[in-house]
Order: C-alpha cells, then sequence, then structure tokens
C-alpha cells in the first residue's frame, strides 16, 4: 500500500490542516499586496521536532526504538533558493520523549527589490516509521530527481500554486508526490507518525511584520515548531 500522509482514518490529532481563509476586503487586498512589495527575504526555519511517542512496543530485550525520516514538501510560488522542494531527513533510533536534532532552514528566498517575493508558500512535514533499516536520504533524493513522474507532478504543483488554485487541490496534489516519495524511502508503515500542513500566504498577512516568529503546531505523537523570519527593505521616510 502506498503511504497515506494524509489518512482519515488515522488516530485524532495525527494530522492537522490549515484554517480557513478570511475574508478581506478589496482594500484590505490591496494594502497587503502593497505591504507585500516592501519584503526583501522570507526564510522558514525547523526550529524543533518533539517525538512523544514513536508507537513501538518496548520488551525485553527490545528498547523500543524507532527509525524515523521526516520529510518535507515545500510549494511557492516563487522558487525556493535554499533547497529542493521535497527534502529527506533520517533518524536512526529514536525513543519516546526524543527531540529529532535538526535545525534547518527549508525555505529561502531574497529579493533587495521586494519585484518577485512568494505570493503563498505551503508546507507539509511528515514523520514516516521505517519497518526494515534506513535508506541514505542523499540517495533517495538522487533517484527522485531522476524521475521523470516526479518531475512531472513538482511542474503540476508549482503550477498550480502559481494560479492560486485552492489548497484543497494542493494539498491533493501533495498526496500524489507523497506516494511516489514513499516508494523511495523503501519499507516503511503505511500511516505516519504525524502530518502537518501549514500555509502562508501575502493576503492572510504573513509577510505583514518583519522579524522572526515561531510557529507551534501539536499532533498526538509529534510536536513540530517552526521559525518564519520576514526581512523588508528599509524604508525611505521624506
Amino acid at each position: 500500500m502506498a503511504l497515506q500522509i494524509f489518512n482519515p482514518q488515522a488516530e485524532s490529532g495525527v494530522y492537522q490542516l490549515p484554517d480557513s481563509a478570511p475574508i478581506l476586503s478589496p482594500e484590505h487586498v490591496q494594502r497587503r499586496l502593497t505591504n507585500s512589495k516592501q519584503l526583501s527575504g522570507i526564510e522558514l526555519r525547523i526550529r524543533s521536532v518533539f517525538v512523544k511517542n514513536n508507537r513501538t512496543m518496548k520488551f525485553w530485550p527490545f528498547p523500543g526504538l524507532a527509525n524515523l525520516y521526516l520529510v518535507f514538501f515545500i510549494v511557492s510560488d516563487t522558487p525556493n533558493q535554499s533547497l529542493w522542494p521535497v527534502r529527506v531527513i533520517t533518524f536512526p533510533g529514536v525513543d519516546d520523549q526524543d527531540s529529532l536534532p535538526t535545525n534547518e532552514t527549508i525555505f529561502y528566498y531574497a529579493d533587495e527589490n521586494g519585484i518577485n517575493m512568494p505570493g503563498q508558500l505551503h508546507l507539509v512535514a511528515t514523520v514516516v516509521k521505517s519497518k526494515k533499516g534506513m535508506r541514505n536520504a542523499g540517495a533517495i533524493l538522487e533517484q527522485l530527481q531522476q524521475d521523470v513522474h516526479y518531475d512531472n507532478l513538482l511542474q503540476k504543483v508549482t503550477a498550480m500554486t502559481r494560479n492560486a488554485t485552492t489548497t484543497g487541490a494542493i494539498i491533493e496534489s501533495i498526496k500524489d508526490l507523497s506516494h511516489l516519495v514513499g516508494q523511495y524511502l523503501g519499507k516503511v508503515e503505511d500511516r505516519p507518525l504525524a502530518t502537518i500542513m501549514k500555509s502562508f500566504t501575502a493576503l492572510a498577512g504573513d509577510w505583514d511584520d518583519a522579524g522572526t516568529r515561531t510557529i507551534s503546531i501539536s499532533t498526538a505523537n509529534v510536536d513540530f515548531a517552526f521559525d518564519l523570519i520576514v526581512k523588508k527593505q528599509d524604508l525611505l521616510i521624506a
């Protein structure tokens, strides 16, 4: 069975989807679009991933450790200058109440002119348990890059984002992408420990305030925290 990162039969709290977008007046939309043009950079960093329950039984002489894949899907209407749109990180021997040692940039875009800044950014993060050993993350990504179907799916979901397609449709495309990635992970559980999705958009005001904002998302088995860093041009005062 294919990897199901959004599993409707999963236990409560395993995944979290974004809330409905607010209804904005035309004046509010124009103000936020103008505000977004003052941007000079956006960075999204993973601050922490805390595994509360690895869903592995402990019984002597087995300590109940799990081999985990942390997989990110990052989709935007502008290119990610830092990383590939799919990222895989491996963590062998993870116990309950363990923090995964990672603090990395997963999206980065800079433009001092503020011309082509992202209008929207969608992040999906999932923690998947391996059933048998672990594959090298670099080898997985290299094989994905050579897969024509992978390239076609990426082009499809990127085009949908640029055309301001609804979040629901983008999720469906990311599902297709995750099925393909799951094939390269090898033998993994069909249902992940946790999956979350977070959307950021200019219209929702996510680029309004310069500085660092921490986004924490908790699920039944895993807690996630991300830092969204927004930089703006120095405005000249007449």
